[in-house]
């Protein structure tokens, strides 16, 4: 499984924007160090080991978070509210767009990564989101996903979004099923 270089650049820009451009090329600088792979340009289209990428996730959260893995939902929410409001996805979607939009979430997923699967499987009231097949289950994946899914639907307008973990690599699961419930 690999990760496409448009994620990471979500992630450089994230973090220059809350901690300073400064404590970004510090960190990386110094991260680069322990993962070479990081000492070299990174294009949207480059393609980072799956294994590397979540060090460097790791890493982030440790240094910056305390290593509370609360952030990388922050993470999903904030790729989200970026993606609708000054992004790619501005244009494609409207207030409201609840359901469209969770249909749209598996082209996001396939934009990102290589390998695994995420489903949409709507019902009356509720829409499942599934990972599968993800040949390195990481929390990572979890939470900064289903982060951007409840992101996107709060920047679309959903009133009263609850959401359940049915399954996730945070409950030791091979997958990940969230069920969502908007109005």
């Amino acid at each position: 499984m690999e990760v496409k270089g448009v994620a990471f650049l979500a992630r450089q820009q994230m973090m220059v924007q809350s901690h300073g451009e400064a404590a970004w090329k510090g960190f990386l600088t110094e991260f680069a160090k322990q993962e070479p792979f990081f000492a070299n340009p990174i294009m949207p289209v480059t393609r980072m080991p799956v294994d590397a990428f979540l060090r460097l996730n790791e890493e982030l959260l440790a240094r910056f978070y305390a290593g509370n893995k609360d952030a990388w939902w922050q993470f999903g929410v904030k790729s989200a509210e970026y993606a609708l409001g000054q992004g790619q996805l501005r244009t494609m979607f409207s207030q409201g767009d609840l359901r469209r939009f969770l249909l749209f979430t598996p082209g996001i997923w396939k934009g990102y990564f290589t390998e695994g699967e995420l489903s949409v499987h709507p019902g009356q009231g509720y829409t499942d989101l599934s990972i599968t097949h993800v040949p390195k289950p990481h929390v990572y994946f979890e939470l900064s996903v289903m982060g951007f899914a409840h992101g996107g639907l709060s920047y679309l307008g959903a009133r009263n979004l609850t959401r359940q973990v049915l399954k996730g690599y945070t409950k030791g699961d091979r997958e990940v099923l969230y069920r969502f419930n908007v109005s």
